[in-house]
């Protein structure tokens, strides 16, 4: 039986432009009388921690991708260390025209537009040898410590809170989820999720975004997997 469910918000729970989806707040409300809702994001601890009291989700989330996760409202550990991040940046900035996003508010990652070539860049970062990922989401470009993703601090959750895999579903978009997939029993992803996404998924919701989550939502409750 499902006990948690490692849930996305971006390109999940909103639409294309980051608005969260009516019907998927609902969706999300009828999932708390189920099951501990884990929020698993790229976005920084404050917008998650928002997010799970608007939502009314647990206050153990996972935030910047895997490197924080917030155990309880007076409880936050840090996975990694940004100062990786922070050369990985100044040694693009030399050859690309990298532009910060919310940088002020994160701990172990840093945000930058889509403004260049994301996998020419990664090269870089590989022949220079700095232990880091370039990750699309789909809305931005993450600078991340490569040991640490959605996955891997799931992983610490799942152990902390007594939780076999086959226990928890993941439901996701991008390929940022992939990580906390791998390790999850039961893995449904909305019809705008990236293909490799998909191909790791269960359940594939002939919906996007919002829609597409409340559809997984009714599957779930439908196979009575709780």
């Amino acid at each position: 039986m499902i006990r948690a469910v490692a849930l996305d918000i971006d390109g999940t729970l909103t639409d294309n432009k980051r608005h969260l989806s009516p019907p998927a707040v609902e969706a999300v409300s009828r999932l708390n009388s189920h099951a501990q809702v884990i929020l698993v994001t790229g976005n920084v601890h404050c917008f998650t921690r928002a997010t799970a009291v608007l939502l009314g989700t647990s206050m153990t989330f996972i935030a910047e991708n895997g490197g924080v996760i917030s155990w309880s409202e007076g409880e936050i550990e840090l996975l990694s260390d940004i100062s990786i991040c922070e050369e990985a940046f100044r040694r693009l900035k030399e050859t690309y025209p990298l532009s910060r996003m919310d940088s002020k508010y994160r701990m172990t990652d840093l945000v930058l537009e889509s403004n260049f070539n994301v996998e020419e860049a990664a090269s870089r970062l590989n022949d220079w040898g700095l232990e880091v990922d370039l990750v699309d989401s789909g809305f931005a470009v993450h600078i991340k410590d490569m040991r640490i993703d959605k996955g891997h601090a799931l992983e610490k959750v799942m152990d902390r809170l007594g939780l076999d895999r086959s226990e928890v579903a993941a439901v996701g978009d991008s390929i940022s989820d992939l990580p906390m997939f791998r390790i999850a029993g039961f893995r449904a992803s909305v019809k705008n999720a990236v293909s490799k996404l998909k191909a790791e998924s269960d359940y594939v919701a002939m919906s996007e975004f919002g829609e597409g989550f409340c559809e997984i939502v009714d599957q779930m409750v439908h196979r009575e997997m709780f």
